[in-house]
């Protein structure tokens, strides 16, 4: 091991220690030193483990979902918020796991839809009124239909479905949060610019010399 990746985790383990200090000297009543100290030791970890990022990037999530679950218990037990923050911190780690394959088509779609699927449950569970797990759905859509365009080797056609996925995605807003006044036209009209452009890019590259 590189003898500066000794000399950086110490550091970050005793800035950790030091912050474990002025908090017991200053501030006994209020424990907040588990934050940094927790901090200080994933990035020491992060340092001398530079081939196990699997191994990092789980002990991290579990670390932060850690931290999230006892503030959600201890300040607002009425409201299980860290319930929408477990699909993201679930991801972290996948994402390192299967990193040689991300750029798979059959990962991404299968990782996006689990996604989209645990937040469409969260939905139901909470039976919330609107549908806030669209804006999930048009996040996580984007990797697949990035993929499939890389795929056709064709910006006209990925192009085609960026436009096809923001025109849903506006109308999905419009028609669940105000239904009474149609503005996703004005986007659409927009966003229709972009295959246009590709379009005739990809016209004049071919035809025009």
């Amino acid at each position: 091991m590189k003898p500066w990746r000794l000399f950086i985790a110490f550091m970050l383990v005793s800035l950790g220690g030091y912050t474990v200090y002025i908090n017991m000297k200053t501030t006994p009543q209020e424990i907040w030193y588990t934050y940094s100290l927790g901090v200080c030791l994933l990035l020491a970890l992060q340092i001398l483990l530079p081939k196990q990022q699997t191994v990092v990037s789980c002990l991290s999530a579990i670390f932060v979902g850690a931290v999230l679950v006892h503030e959600n218990l201890k300040d607002t037990p009425e409201v299980l918020w860290y319930l929408y923050t477990i699909g993201a911190l679930a991801l972290w780690p996948t994402l390192v796991m299967f990193r040689r394959s991300l750029a798979s088509l059959k990962t991404a779609v299968v990782i996006s839809f689990v996604v989209c699927l645990y937040y469409v449950g969260l939905h139901q569970y909470f039976n919330h009124e609107t549908p806030w797990y669209g804006f999930i759905i048009f996040a996580m859509s984007w990797w697949p239909l990035s993929l499939i365009g890389k795929r056709l080797n064709s910006s006209l056609f990925f192009s085609v479905l960026g436009f096809g996925a923001l025109s849903l995605f506006f109308l999905f807003v419009n028609i669940a949060y105000s239904p009474s006044v149609i503005w996703a036209v004005y986007p659409i009209f927009a966003a229709a610019w972009w295959p246009l452009a590709a379009y005739f890019y990809s016209y004049r590259r071919r035809y025009v010399r």
